[in-house]
């Protein structure tokens, strides 16, 4: 009770806050426009659509190969079924939390506890160091020489953790799980399982980078569905800026702060701020509502 109280308030925090930040985006914006690139979207967006699928199945390998390095957890099946239960999470969890939330599930319906949290621990934080090592590059062949520094900085400090596991804070993970979930895990057991091989951890990494590089892509194609001139380059450089804004915590799955961040990346590269708020709410709806509705239709089922 705890839990879906202290959800219910946060929810109430996050929608406030959200519907205030596009209030103010929205004086911005010519309502006209907006209505006319809706209504002239492109045949581009056929593939947008196409490249849903193809996300979750590359999320749901990357996790099935890192539950299942030392035996057989769990099926392609399970994992797509346990990352679209993560992506209805994220729409009520703070700072895409819902990825590694969805551990619970995967407790509740395979019997997996400490491998299952630091597997999907992992996986996100594989899945983030693939955006920043990506940008990094893409920043330098744009010549953002700042935003490459910044990126390159993130994405050592998630190299280092892949490396270094035992700095992460197992106790203070285990104790606010207890808190919240009423489930006591073994700190050391938990800490061991994020202990993966060299192995695992190149073949994670490539799966993160074409993940990556196919969601970009992705909303480059939305772009280019409204007929938005910019290159696939700029998207991914500043694709760690765009990430971040949708990590802030105080919104509905990064909603608003999503939307003011592609308004002033895309203002740099003349893009009106209609049009990039209208690709950010698409984009919303084609990677968070639409997985995120067969997520919890997932999760009703069992």
């Amino acid at each position: 009770m705890k839990l879906k109280s202290l959800l219910k308030n946060q929810n109430a925090i996050k929608i406030l806050v959200s519907i205030l930040i596009l209030l103010f985006l929205f004086k911005f914006i010519n309502l006209n426009l907006l209505l006319t690139s809706l209504k002239d979207i492109n045949s581009i967006f056929l593939l947008v659509l196409l490249l849903i699928p193809i996300n979750i199945l590359l999320r749901a390998f990357r996790l099935t190969i890192i539950l299942n390095r030392d035996k057989k957890l769990i099926s392609i099946k399970d994992s797509c079924y346990l990352n679209l239960a993560g992506m209805a999470l994220n729409i009520f969890l703070p700072a895409s939390s819902g990825d590694i939330a969805k551990s619970y599930y995967g407790y509740k319906w395979h019997g997996i506890k400490e491998e299952m949290l630091s597997a999907n621990i992992f996986d996100k934080f594989m899945a983030l160091f693939s955006i920043f090592f990506i940008g990094s590059i893409a920043a330098v062949f744009m010549e953002f020489y700042y935003l490459s520094i910044f990126s390159t900085i993130i994405a050592l400090l998630f190299l280092l953790i892949f490396l270094y596991s035992k700095i992460m804070p197992w106790g203070i993970i285990n104790q606010v799980l207890l808190k919240l979930l009423k489930i006591k895990l073994d700190k050391g057991k938990l800490a061991s399982s994020f202990d993966l091989s060299i192995k695992i951890k190149l073949k994670t990494f490539i799966i993160s980078i074409i993940a990556s590089l196919v969601l970009y892509f992705q909303f480059y194609l939305i772009c280019l569905s409204f007929s938005a001139q910019l290159s696939f380059y700029y998207v991914l450089a500043v694709s760690p800026l765009m990430n971040l804004a949708m990590l802030f915590p105080l919104t509905f799955n990064g909603l608003g702060s999503g939307e003011a961040i592609t308004m002033y990346l895309f203002s740099l590269i003349n893009i009106s701020t209609t049009l990039a708020l209208t690709i950010s709410l698409i984009s919303q709806i084609v990677n968070g509502l639409i997985p995120g509705f067969l997520g919890y239709l997932i999760i009703m089922r069992k």
